[in-house]
């Protein structure tokens, strides 16, 4: 297997792999010539790809600064642990964002990286690290409202920001072991042509091509979905279980309820339940959007690696567009956030009113 085959089957590289395929078909200078020798849809479907891959990147890296910012600044969030979840989330997804757009902008011989170590080896090294990270803090939030909703009274004791950021750093740890392979001297940079190598070494290049891949399925897939779906189905469960309760007991105290302390309570509680259904809200998009955009792309991965019915070329279209739909769920959790939690929504539009202010007086001062 030659070193362009091997970067081929294994860098998780967007458009590497359409090129190379264009310029070896189609004998010629440049890459524009070889796309003009293509039929007009692929085209077509390629530069599609290419402006779906930067509205994607583009539009996620600014949401994740716009949730940063706004966990950051909101004291409901700060103080429960499911908003350090949805914190340490969003860095999750900005790390991973990051890596893909280097790689993407690789395709164009355009490397930040100059050294093989950060380029071929930490990069992806983090890839996968901040992939399984985003993918165990979702976990992390089911769990906790979850158990919010199972068990009530000790909730306050299990899920607190402590807990929280002890499970992070439980899963960073065994991630960044399990993935610290990528760290492997034998991956080294093509000072030619720029690509990474990975089959100096054969049992390194058999753990990467039959090893790896269904460890992540398993690891990165199916374990997560499981969880997730379980602990939704369960948490409804409960959620409906307490409103028949708590309408039950309306009913059977409304005589002996006072007036007064009933309307002390009653702001309290309407913003208490405001603040649950709006993070209710808030995971179930994110883990619907996770279930939607992962399942794809990493089932057509193992499906892939084991047979390969479709030609190169049409293989290197499918995964690239596989791999952008992935994407997004790195990037569009804050789009979401704004559609489904309108204290979220609120913030946002307070702070954006600010910054506009600050811009509208900066000149008057100056003058």
């Amino acid at each position: 297997m030659t070193t362009m085959e091997s970067s081929t089957s294994i860098s998780n590289e967007l458009y590497t792999d359409i090129i190379r395929i264009q310029v070896t078909t189609v004998p010629s200078d440049s890459i524009n010539t070889s796309i003009i020798g293509l039929q007009s849809p692929i085209v077509i479907f390629i530069w599609f790809e290419i402006i779906a891959a930067c509205l994607v990147y583009g539009l996620g890296f600014i949401g994740n600064i716009f949730s940063l910012i706004i966990f950051c600044s909101l004291d409901e969030f700060r103080r429960i642990s499911t908003g350090c979840f949805f914190l340490l989330t969003t860095i999750a997804n900005s790390f991973h964002l990051w890596t893909l757009t280097t790689e993407f902008l690789g395709v164009y011989n355009i490397y930040i990286y100059s050294g093989g170590f950060l380029q071929c080896r930490l990069n992806f090294f983090v890839q996968n690290v901040s992939r399984a990270m985003s993918t165990y803090l979702a976990i992390g939030i089911a769990l906790d409202r979850f158990i919010r909703s199972e068990l009530p009274l000790r909730s306050r004791t299990i899920c607190t920001r402590r807990n929280a950021i002890i499970y992070t750093i439980v899963n960073f740890i065994i991630f960044s072991i399990l993935w610290s392979l990528w760290l492997c001297p034998t991956i080294i940079k093509d000072p030619i042509t720029g690509k990474c190598i990975y089959n100096q070494s054969p049992t390194f290049y058999f753990y990467l091509t039959q090893v790896q891949t269904p460890v992540r399925f398993v690891i990165v897939l199916i374990i997560p979905v499981i969880i997730m779906i379980t602990a939704n189905i369960r948490m409804l469960q409960n959620m409906r279980q307490s409103h028949r309760r708590v309408a039950h007991q309306t009913e059977m105290n409304t005589t002996l309820t006072a007036v007064t302390p009933a309307s002390m309570n009653k702001p309290i509680a309407r913003r208490m339940t405001s603040l649950d259904r709006m993070l209710f809200y808030m995971m179930v998009a994110n883990i619907g959007t996770f279930i939607i955009t992962q399942i794809p792309f990493h089932i057509y991965t193992l499906v892939r690696n084991y047979y390969a019915a479709l030609d190169p070329f049409t293989h290197s279209l499918v995964r690239a567009i596989l791999l952008i739909w992935s994407s997004i769920y790195f990037g569009i959790a804050f789009y979401l956030y704004c559609f489904a939690a309108p204290i979220f929504r609120q913030k946002f539009i307070m702070i954006t009113q600010k910054f506009i202010g600050c811009l509208r007086h900066r000149p008057a001062r100056e003058l």
